[in-house]
């Protein structure tokens, strides 16, 4: 994508994970959590209703159901952002242990992506499928960078100032 084109919006793809966390969650249950009738809520979820989801709904979803499913809502944005979230680390609970196997992680993600470009290029070309692999390994790649960043910034010792 060059700096003159918007990217692309694609409604589904963030209607479907409502739709799939609202069928997961017990439609019943969550349609009372948010003050909507059943009713209404499957109305909203529906692909060829013209009552369509609003974002106090999905906001409305967000909250009432579990970190998971949170997850799996949000994660259609950050994508149409260009960015990964990965949990955040607080001081004192991250090991030298977990620092080492996140460094792992990230040189097994880098040794994945080597793979995937050696195989990409083999012919010259890179069609759809070796592009999506490319993007998914590469998002991984952010993600394990992004964890071993936040465990280094949990580790990290207060500046100490020296009075004169």
């Amino acid at each position: 994508m060059d700096s003159h084109t918007a990217p692309e919006r694609d409604m589904d793809t963030y209607l479907d994970a409502v739709h799939d966390v609202v069928f997961e969650c017990c439609p019943k249950v969550l349609a009372s959590d948010i003050g909507m009738s059943v009713k209404s809520l499957y109305r909203r979820v529906a692909e060829d209703d013209p009552m369509p989801m609003r974002l106090i709904d999905v906001v409305g979803i967000f909250w009432n159901v579990d970190r998971e499913h949170q997850l799996r809502l949000i994660a259609p944005f950050l994508d149409h952002l260009g960015m990964v979230a990965v949990p955040r680390c607080e001081k004192g609970e991250v090991s030298r242990g977990d620092v080492f196997a996140s460094v792992l992680d990230a040189q097994q993600g880098q040794g994945a992506m080597a793979a995937l470009i050696q195989a990409a290029i083999a012919d010259g070309e890179v069609d759809e499928e070796e592009a999506a692999q490319l993007e998914a390994q590469h998002k991984a790649i952010e993600q394990q960078m992004s964890t071993l960043m936040g465990q280094l910034q949990a580790m990290r010792k207060p500046l100490k100032v020296v009075s004169r």
